[in-house]
């Protein structure tokens, strides 16, 4: 329970409250003499309350008590609960200072070179992309484009703040990974926050330099690949491929209870059990554009079209060794998701080969929607 990994911006919004929380009462109970126990139970009341405080929009009265119980705390493990609490309230009300303090110290920490720090930094991170992420989506909740040029002087004040500290996960990410061992867990970072950053460029010269960035960290992730493959699997990576039903699997994925659509759909009939070891290695690589031989652009759906519903959809697939698509899951706005699904089943990639070994590719493919 005391390590973090660096959760992708594809994990579904925030780190659920609730698996912090129990985190959380992990590190209070660890205690066993009665004075110990006490002040457990006091921590644990409090965050509680600050959950609480949270849940009802009492944004600064719930980072207080955190802020309170995290100068205080001793367990390393709690300290990192109520920071990644910290950065979702933070991110919530745009204070964008105290989150970007935040993700420094965790950064600077991490020059320690041990795996908790490391660790830290990455979790700090993913919660950060995505606090991000869910507040660039409260944009479109409210009918309005974030990559649009003519926005009022409020939102575009905000979304400058948004850019800068974007760009600065982007160089803490190149920074890491030029250290041995973290290169590529820190190249996917920069890919999915160069991927907004992208988004939110603010004009023709601005996009041409986010998108040679981008360009560049899906090189240099694709090369370091084959050193993955032959190294082995780092716990961050594993995160990120578990988050994506397996069409694969001898044993089919348990759908989960409010999904949108049977996670494995598409999934191809399985005729013979398969040995262990026997299967193409499955390595998550991130997006998939830029990869493709033949690409298909959606339609757009009638019904989305008269509720002006605009949007990126996010569809997770996996690429067979042969190098067909098999859509697994998407998220995004709910009237375009089976369009870009269908779109992408209409998508060729070639078969990939690692150390001369066929292998199966994991990641997603992002649709934009604009009216």
């Amino acid at each position: 329970m005391r390590s973090f990994t660096y959760f992708r911006p594809y994990t579904h919004g925030l780190l659920p409250i609730a698996l912090i929380l129990t985190t959380a009462a992990f590190a209070v109970g660890q205690s066993t003499g009665s004075a110990e126990d006490a002040s457990a139970n006091s921590v644990s009341t409090r965050i509680e309350r600050a959950r609480t405080l949270a849940a009802v929009h009492q944004l600064q009265a719930a980072a207080t008590e955190l802020e309170n119980i995290r100068a205080t705390a001793n367990d390393v493990t709690l300290r990192n609960v109520t920071t990644l609490m910290l950065l979702g309230i933070y991110l919530e009300e745009g204070n964008y200072g105290r989150s970007q303090s935040l993700l420094e110290e965790t950064f600077q920490k991490r020059s320690a070179q041990k795996d908790e720090s490391i660790r830290t930094y990455f979790a700090t991170a993913g919660q950060t992309v995505n606090g991000l992420r869910a507040h660039l989506a409260r944009y479109r909740s409210y009918g309005i484009n974030p990559s649009d040029a003519n926005l009022p002087a409020e939102a575009n004040a905000d979304l400058d703040r948004v850019r800068a500290l974007l760009e600065r996960i982007i160089a803490q990410a190149k920074e890491i990974s030029t250290e041995q061992g973290r290169s590529y867990d820190a190249l996917a970072l920069q890919e999915d926050v160069l991927g907004i950053r992208l988004a939110l460029a603010r004009n023709d010269d601005d996009h041409a330099k986010w998108q040679t960035e981008y360009l560049m960290a899906r090189e240099k992730m694709a090369s370091s690949q084959i050193q993955v493959a032959s190294l082995g699997r780092s716990p961050a990576l594993d995160a990120v491929t578990n988050r994506i039903p397996n069409p694969f699997a001898t044993k089919p994925a348990t759908p989960a209870a409010n999904s949108d659509a049977p996670a494995v759909a598409d999934a191809p009939p399985v005729t013979v059990a398969a040995t262990p070891g026997s299967e193409p290695q499955l390595i998550s690589t991130g997006s998939l554009t830029g990869r493709e031989t033949k690409r298909v652009s959606p339609s757009y759906p009638p019904q989305a079209k008269t509720h002006n519903v605009t949007g990126t959809v996010r569809v997770f697939a996996i690429i067979d060794e042969n190098g067909k698509i098999w859509v697994t899951n998407s998220e995004g706005p709910m009237l375009l998701r089976k369009a870009a699904e269908d779109a992408a089943r209409g998508w060729t990639f070639p078969p990939s080969m690692v150390n001369n070994k066929p292998v199966r590719l994991a990641g997603y493919l992002d649709f934009d929607f604009k009216l």
